[in-house]
This record gives C-alpha cells, structure tokens and sequence, in this order.
C-alpha cells in the first residue's frame, strides 16, 4: 500500500486572504518563515552581520548614504542621542552639534573651571546630559573614546560638574562639548539632502545640517525650530508639524527660499496650515512630480506652479484613507508606500492602491494601535523589496517583506532587535 502527499511549491509567498484549506496553489501560511521567493521558487532571505558597534543601549533610528556633487560620499548614522559619521578604517566619529567656546584653565575631579563667559547664559551653551572632553585626549575618527565624560550641572559662566571625575591626561586648554539631542517618544529622525547638504529633523531638536566637515549645526531657532518631518521639493525644503515659539502647529507645511534651507523668511519661502481635516500631519512623500501631505485619515496632493513667490499649490485632497505610522512612508520608484488603518497602500498617480490582501488580515490582528504608530519601513533596491518593522503583541520583533517585483509578502523574524533600515557605504 502506498501513501500520497500533496507537495505544494511555495512560489507567492504568503497569502493570509484565505483559510489555509482554501489557500491560492503555491502559498504558504504563517507557520513558514525567513525565505524569499526568487523566480517562483522559496529562498534563504539574506543574512546580515555587524558593521560597527556604536556602544551598548544605542538606539539607531536612520542610516544615511549622501554624496555632495563632489562626488564625496559619506555614511551616517543618526541613533537618539548622536549623528555619527562612519568612518572607512572600521571606527566612526561624532558629528553631533558641538560647543568649544573659551578654553579650560583647570580641571579637579568633577570640577571644570574655564575662560568662557557663556556656559551658563550663552546660546546653545553646554546643559547636563552633554559630553565633555579635553582635545588633546579626544582622537576623533576613532570613537568610541573613553574619556567623554557626562555632565552633570553648569553651574556657572566658567563652572561646569561632571557626573564622574575627568579620567584624561590633559587639565587645560581646548576642549569640546557634544551637545546631545533627544528624540520624542515613538518619533524618528527624518532627512533630506537640499542644496548639497543633509538636513535631519526629529520632533525635539532644531532642524540639523550637515555640510560634510566639522560637526552639525542648527539652521534656525526662530523659523525651523522642533520640525518632525521634512523633504526635498521645488528645489527647497520642506518642514512640517513645527513650533512657532512656544505653539506645536501640527498641521503646518513650511517651505525654505529657493535653493537656500537657511532662509525661512525670503519672498519665496512661505507655509501653509492644513487645516480642512481634524487629522493632524504625519508625513511627508513624493510620487512623480507631486507632494503628498500624509495625515492620519486622509492625503493632500500638491503640485508646483511656475511661480517663485506661491511655488506651490495644493489642488486635491483624498479623504478615508492616510496612515497613523509615519515612519511606515517608504520612498521607491518614484512613488510611496505606506501602512494604513487596516491595510497596506502604495501610491498610483493620485489614488492609494491596496496591496496588503495577502498579509493584512494576519498584520492587525497581531499588531495594536500604539506598536502600528510605531512602525518603519525602508526599501532594499537590490532586492526589489520593501520591508516593515513592527513589533507585535507578543513583543517579538517582526519584519513583513513585500517584493514589488513579483508583488510577494513574506515574513522575518532576526535573532537580534533590528532598529532600523537604511543604505551605506560599504569599507
């Protein structure tokens, strides 16, 4: 007596639309994961290994790869605290805002005396939770060093107390403060590249920029300050859900002169308060030629108009349909996706197109509201392949791959926390 098994090939990748008894041929439910589908055959997905290591408990949130029209390219790596430029020996350096101000005369324990008269009142001047270090002990481009040290307090103009006592060799002369940033709870950095220069943002910190040398500095106190989203269009910048002095505008979209990010106040700069919906901004994209406003519930379309004055005009808007995940926005092949309320988009002209049928079902109901605002996503060109990272209600940490190419889904688990997507440089 012989015995029959239905051997199905696994060609298409999940499919969570059906009951597994009434699943499409070639399927594969959820008990199978970690493969690709490559020319309708089931694969091993890429490994990974460890690049540098930035330090224990450091939260990498974005991985940049910019090239100025030098043809200088460089990889930076933005985590909670610090933007970090990679460097190709296989160490790294900081490029965090920094403070140097005056000099230091002498230095006894926890107690650093100095010549500046701005610690305690000056702009930007150091605050505790910054780092401090003497030049002659820092070696730059081969972080991590161990005598940054903590501050505690500025306790004067000329005073400043360290958590722990200064461990370097050296008590006076030049010296550096790297000016720390924070990230707003369940934010992200966002970036963009204007004019030859990368400019990130987060919620919390003043819109950053990044010219290629020294470290980053703050554009504009008064007319980029605490910017959650920002993108490149119409040859400008633009920045949303900012701060106005002391007031969050959550629907505000605000653009930067003509080829110039740091001049808000130029006759072709401007903004604009989105305000026709109750649902506040939460997100920035582009698809061909046109802006997308994302909100919560709905999309706003822009468009330029030729004029330098109004360069931008805002002509359609799509109700029903947005995404509570900011960071779920991908950018690939000159259009976005992008997780919804109850399923998953990318954009065809002016419409969303749902390409989540064979995952949704499965997605939500593993995934609550607050982890779903947590989501981000990045693309692998490579690979044709757009990958979301969510961590379900079971706090495992899941990646759901979708290939555009063959329009597949499949499904990663990674035996570390990965926190992040991004494209670098490879030394």
């Amino acid at each position: 007596m012989y015995k029959k098994y239905l051997v199905r090939p696994i060609f298409k990748g999940f499919d969570q639309d059906k009951p597994s008894i009434t699943q499409d041929i070639g399927s594969s439910d959820w008990s199978s994961q970690n493969f690709k589908i490559e020319q309708n055959n089931p694969q091993k997905r890429n490994g990974y290994l460890e690049y540098r290591d930035f330090g224990a408990g450091v939260d990498v949130q974005r991985i940049v790869y910019y090239q100025n029209s030098a043809g200088n390219t460089y990889t930076i790596v933005l985590t909670d605290t610090n933007a970090i430029k990679v460097e190709p020996a296989g160490t790294w350096s900081f490029i965090t805002e920094k403070y140097s101000t005056g000099s230091i005369s002498g230095i006894v324990g926890t107690a650093v005396t100095g010549s500046s008269s701005g610690w305690a009142t000056g702009t930007n001047n150091p605050a505790a939770g910054d780092y401090f270090v003497m030049d002659d002990d820092l070696d730059a481009d081969a972080e991590p060093d161990a005598t940054w040290t903590k501050i505690d307090s500025t306790d004067s103009d000329t005073g400043v107390t360290l958590v722990d006592s200064y461990e370097g060799a050296t008590a006076s002369g030049d010296y550096t403060v790297r000016q720390v940033y924070t990230v707003p709870d369940n934010e992200r950095w966002t970036w963009a590249i204007v004019n030859d220069v990368l400019y990130f943002t987060n919620g919390d910190t003043n819109l950053q920029a990044w010219s290629g040398t020294g470290n980053s500095a703050e554009v504009d106190a008064t007319y980029a300050k605490q910017p959650r989203y920002c993108l490149e269009y119409a040859d400008r910048l633009l920045i949303s859900d900012l701060y106005s002095g002391s007031d969050r505008k959550p629907y505000r979209v605000q653009w930067s002169k003509n080829n110039d990010p740091t001049d808000w106040t130029d006759s072709t700069a401007g903004s604009v308060d989105l305000m026709d919906t109750e649902d506040v901004i939460t997100g920035l994209g582009k698809v061909g030629a046109n802006l997308v406003v994302f909100k919560s519930d709905s999309m706003i379309f822009g468009n330029r108009t030729g004029s330098s004055t109004a360069p931008i005009q805002f002509v359609r808007q799509r109700p029903g349909i947005g995404t509570p995940a900011p960071y779920s926005i991908v950018h690939f092949e000159g259009t976005c996706a992008f997780i919804g309320r109850n399923d998953f988009y990318m954009i065809d002209g002016e419409s969303p197109v749902s390409i989540g049928k064979d995952i949704r079902n499965r997605f939500f109901d593993l995934v609550n509201p607050t982890e779903l605002k947590r989501a981000f996503g990045g693309v692998n060109t490579l690979e044709k392949q757009i990958r979301w990272l969510v961590t379900d209600e079971d706090n495992t940490r899941r990646a759901f791959v979708y290939n555009y190419k063959y329009q597949t889904w499949t499904h990663n688990v990674y035996a570390d926390n990965m926190s992040c997507f991004g494209k670098g440089e490879v030394s």
